[in-house]
């Protein structure tokens, strides 16, 4: 599903990324373990099509991201990928339906995996166990609350791909381990690949395949 080759990164003439060769399988539940610093964030944006590689290439679904321009790499990331944040990155003065299907707004295959928004909505919010009225405004959620609606909007439309960047960094210790549970239900409903990027190791025991970054990563930083 994803194949890196000879991929390298600079910003401001220093290598950033220097990655060899990677592979991620479709349905791959892929951990990625690496200090604060690393360059993570980073591997992501360029895994996602917002940053291009100085050199070497990024295939993703058969398709080359570097030969897509900046148009068409909007369309294809919108149809494939859902992504949560660590800041979870909610638009505050929308309500939870509205933030949720703001995710389909911008594709049309996700919208077609789609029958009914509402009752679709509905459906992963009981999955991931919050209830909550759907016309709440999002400012108004406590931290894991907005978790979950993030959760639930990266969800919806079934896209291929979910990359998590450091999702659990606000939660304590037992709501992470309940948070990995309801997230990974889901992700293997739908037969998602997850990326999840997080500096806490510990998570990393829920996962079939863990890389620290400095493996794969040549360049240190």
């Amino acid at each position: 599903m994803i194949n890196i080759s000879a991929c390298q990164f600079k910003y401001d003439k220093e290598i950033i990324i220097d990655i060899n060769s990677l592979k991620i399988k479709e349905g791959e539940h892929l951990f990625l373990h690496g200090k604060s610093g690393s360059g993570k964030s980073t591997f992501l944006n360029l895994l996602c099509g917002i940053l291009e590689p100085t050199t070497g290439e990024i295939e993703i679904l058969g398709t080359k991201l570097g030969s897509l321009s900046n148009s068409v790499k909007d369309r294809f990331r919108a149809d494939n990928y859902g992504t949560i944040f660590q800041q979870f990155n909610l638009l505050p003065y929308l309500n939870v339906e509205e933030n949720i299907s703001l995710a389909c707004k911008f594709s049309e295959v996700k919208t077609s995996h789609v029958k009914n928004m509402k009752e679709e909505i509905e459906s992963l919010l009981d999955a991931l166990e919050l209830s909550v009225d759907l016309s709440t405004p999002a400012m108004n959620l406590s931290v894991g609350e907005q978790q979950r609606v993030a959760v639930a909007r990266a969800l919806i439309g079934k896209p291929k791909i979910i990359i998590a960047d450091e999702p659990t960094s606000a939660l304590d210790s037992d709501t992470k381990e309940s948070f990995m549970k309801l997230l990974f239900k889901q992700v293997e409903s739908q037969n998602s690949t997850l990326i999840f990027v997080s500096h806490d190791k510990s998570l990393s025991s829920n996962f079939n395949t863990v890389y620290d970054f400095s493996d794969i990563n040549k360049t240190q930083i």
